[in-house]
Order: C-alpha cells, then structure tokens, then sequence
C-alpha cells in the first residue's frame, strides 16, 4: 500500500517540474513496454501492406498504429523529456529564485 501512494505522489508532481517530467517520461516508457510485451510490434508488416492472414485487417492497423506512435515516443519523446528534467533541475541549483519584485514583472518598489 505505502507503494501506491509514492505512485499517487509522483503523479501529482507539476507537469513542468523535473520531477514531473521524468513521470512522463517513464510513462511513455511503461506504455512502450506493455504495447511490447502484447505482441503489437508483430503488427508493423501493414507498413509494407501485408497482413497476417485469418486476422483482422483494422485489428492489425490499429496495433500498428499503436505501436508506432508508443515507439517514436519512446525513441524521441521520453530523451527529450530526460534531457529537460535534467536541464530544469541543473538551473534550479544555478539560479536563485526571483525576487518577489521580479516575479510580478516590476524592477522593485517606486
């Protein structure tokens, strides 16, 4: 049980945060594995416009489709949002927060 509300907590982080970003990036990566694991990957033979004969062919469009998608998410998307997390959290550390002056935009009290 004390696994799933860390679960829960993780997935309340801000979607902007490195924290948050790393979720994503291991969700694209959880569903990747899973759409693997189902045998979807078997299904990219409709790129070359053959099926599996005595299946459906939008059956097997659909998992094509899928998987495709899950696996340039997987190639490009979750890289990108490591590289971010890991960007983001370094200028954490850089940088001092912003002045409450800075925030709103102003240059101080006039």
């Amino acid at each position: 049980m004390k696994a799933w509300a860390i679960v829960r907590a993780w997935l309340k982080e801000p979607m902007c945060s490195p924290a948050g970003l790393v979720v994503r990036a291991g969700m694209l990566a959880l569903i990747y594995g899973g759409v693997s694991l189902l045998g979807f990957r078997n299904a990219m033979s409709m790129l070359s416009l053959t099926f599996p004969e005595g299946g459906s062919v939008s059956w097997t469009l659909f998992r094509g489709v899928v998987y495709l998608i899950s696996h340039f998410l997987w190639i490009l998307g979750v890289p990108i949002l490591l590289i971010a997390a890991a960007l983001m959290a370094l200028l954490n550390r850089v940088l001092p927060p912003p002045s409450r002056g800075e925030a709103r935009g102003g240059h101080g009290s006039t």
